[in-house]
């Protein structure tokens, strides 16, 4: 054999070698976890329902801001809680004259590493119609809202200073329903609500009409002269005309995506003529964005809506 060839068998030999030793550390345990600074979950069980959600909490690295932090609590928070922690610990990072007030960010899901859990998400952010009672499918929206309420919140207010009139709830479809029902059933439980392309068209399709006279009997005796927000949005391809696939366009014309938030809307604004300067509605159609793009976007807006002053 050839000095060449000899040589040229000791590089290959010694680059493998040298690639092995540069890839023992890939070789680290499989699915080891990637923390987010500052940040906690907890899968916390709920004895009135008999549930266990997960949630999620990172509280700001800066201190308090006068009157408390402001909050942005999340539905589905296996799929956005990561999220919006990383972009409100960004925010914090910023210079002082762009800096946003440092923001609590907390999340509600379910226990798992999937994304979405859709059987328990129907579980929990759907109304009930009528006379019926929950099931283990539906109409579990009282006791998720029931649970934050008595629950999760204290847990986190008793630890965490935080402005009590600048707490939002943010969701999008089916929680963007549920943000919905909270706001017609409990709306002094945040005073802002930021609803991406809710579910309205989930059965009953008339169930606003059983909520909206009790938010205008809350808004008409509300004590804060700070009024209560609702953001909406929805994507402008939420239409049958915009779906380019026959299936997804009759899917969009059950639904009815576009049209029940606009009508939503005008309801919604229509209540400050009984009682004025109570509700600010800002709603927006986002167009080139279907119902799944739409919901990046609209987390987007409740973090600036969850920072406005």
């Amino acid at each position: 054999m050839s000095h060449a060839s000899t040589r040229r068998r000791l590089l290959a030999a010694g680059g493998s070698l040298a690639l092995g030793a540069c890839a023992a550390p890939l070789a680290a345990p499989p699915h080891a976890p990637a923390p987010l600074p500052g940040a906690w979950q907890r899968d916390v069980f709920d004895p009135a329902s008999g549930h266990t959600w997960r949630v999620w909490l990172q509280q700001p690295v800066l201190p308090a801001p006068a009157g408390g932090y402001p909050l942005l609590c999340l539905l589905d928070g296996n799929a956005t809680f990561a999220m919006a922690a990383q972009l409100a610990r960004n925010a914090e990072a910023r210079p002082d004259a762009l800096r946003p007030d440092p923001l609590v960010v907390l999340a509600v899901g379910h226990p798992g590493d999937a994304p979405y859990h859709p059987p328990l998400r129907q579980r929990d952010y759907t109304p009930l119609s009528p006379g019926q009672q929950p099931t283990a499918e539906r109409g579990g929206s009282d006791a998720l809202r029931n649970f934050i309420a008595r629950t999760v919140l204290p847990m986190v207010g008793n630890t965490t200073p935080l402005h009590p009139r600048r707490q939002t709830l943010y969701g999008h479809s089916l929680g963007g329903l549920f943000t919905l029902h909270v706001l017609g059933t409990e709306p002094g439980l945040f005073s802002r609500y930021a609803a991406t392309s809710p579910s309205l068209w989930w059965p009953p399709a008339t169930w606003p009409d059983g909520w909206i006279p009790r938010l205008q009997q809350h808004l008409a005796q509300r004590p804060q002269p700070t009024p209560i927000t609702v953001q909406l949005r929805v994507g402008g391809l939420e239409t049958p005309e915009a779906a380019a696939v026959p299936q997804r366009a009759a899917i969009q014309n059950e639904r009815r995506m576009l049209w029940h938030v606009q009508a939503l809307a005008q309801r919604l604004q229509a209540l400050n003529e009984h009682c004025p300067h109570s509700l600010r509605v800002d709603h927006a159609v986002l167009p080139g964005l279907d119902h799944g793009a739409v919901m990046v976007h609209g987390l987007l807006d409740a973090l600036a809506l969850a920072q406005q002053a």
